[in-house]
C-alpha cells in the first residue's frame, strides 16, 4: 500500500498512517456520522473529511489525497454535475477511487456513473454496515462492486438497449452521435446535408427504437449500446 501513496500529500496530513483514508461527501449529516461510524470500526481504515457540496468534494480529494471517495452524487440536487465530478477527479486524481453511495436506484445514473470513473455503486437503503466497509476495501484495491439489484439492471437494461439499437439505421446514428456534440436540429441538418424536418424524422424514430424521450437520454442508450 505504501508504494500507492500520493506523493504531493504531505504525511502530516489526517490520519496519514491508516491503510485506507476515505473521504465522505454526503449532504445529510446523519448520513456522514453513520457512515464514518461504520467505517472505523474497521482496522486501519479512517474518514479523514467530509465535504457537503461538489466543490468542497473536490477540493477534499485534492488536499487529502484519499484512497476512496464515497459521495452522493446528488449533493446539490444535480446528477449531472456529480457525474462529472466524478469524471473530473478520475482524470485528475486516479489513485483515489470513487464509490457512489446513493438513495435510489436508477439504470441510466449507475451506467453513466461507471461509464465517468466510479468503481462501484451501493443504496444506501440496501448496504449492510459490513457490506460498506468490504466495499470500500474493495475498491480501494481496483474491483468493481455493485449493490444487490446493480448488476442486474445494468444487465438488463444494456441487453434491451442492444437489441433495439441493432434497428438503428446508418443515418440514424450519425444524427445520434451529432447531437451527442451538442448540435441544433439546424447544424445537424446543415452537418449531413439534410432537411431539419428530416432530422426530426430520424430523432423520432431513434427514440422509439431506444424507449428515449429526451436527446440526452437518446445519446445515453446509444453509447451504452456501443454505437457511438
Amino acid at each position: 500500500m505504501d508504494s500507492d501513496v500520493r506523493a504531493d500529500v504531505g504525511l502530516g496530513r489526517r490520519s496519514p498512517t491508516a491503510r485506507t483514508r476515505v473521504v465522505v461527501a454526503d449532504r445529510n449529516v446523519i448520513t456522514r456520522v453513520g457512515i464514518r461510524s461504520i467505517l472505523e470500526r474497521n482496522a486501519g481504515m479512517a474518514v479523514v473529511a467530509e465535504a457537503t457540496s461538489y466543490e468542497a468534494a473536490l477540493d477534499a480529494v485534492d488536499e487529502h489525497g484519499p484512497d476512496v471517495l464515497i459521495i452522493d452524487l446528488d449533493l446539490g440536487d444535480d446528477t449531472t454535475r456529480g457525474l462529472k465530478l466524478c469524471e473530473e477527479i478520475t482524470d485528475r486524481f486516479p489513485a483515489t477511487k470513487i464509490l457512489v453511495l446513493a438513495n435510489t436506484l436508477s439504470e441510466m445514473i449507475v451506467i453513466e456513473a461507471l461509464r465517468r470513473g466510479a468503481n462501484g455503486y451501493l443504496c444506501k437503503d440496501d448496504v449492510k454496515a459490513d457490506e460498506l466497509g468490504k466495499g470500500v476495501r474493495a475498491v480501494q484495491e481496483g474491483d468493481t462492486v455493485l449493490g444487490r439489484g446493480v448488476g442486474s439492471l445494468i444487465a438488463h437494461g444494456l441487453g434491451s438497449t442492444r437489441g433495439s439499437a441493432e434497428r438503428l439505421t446508418t443515418r440514424e446514428i450519425e444524427v445520434i452521435k451529432a447531437v451527442g456534440q451538442g448540435l441544433s436540429n439546424k447544424q445537424i441538418a446543415q452537418e449531413l446535408f439534410i432537411s431539419e424536418s428530416t432530422v426530426k424524422f430520424h430523432l423520432q424514430n431513434t427514440s422509439k427504437k431506444l424507449n428515449a424521450k429526451r436527446r440526452a437520454e437518446i445519446v445515453h442508450k446509444a453509447t451504452a449500446a456501443g454505437l457511438i
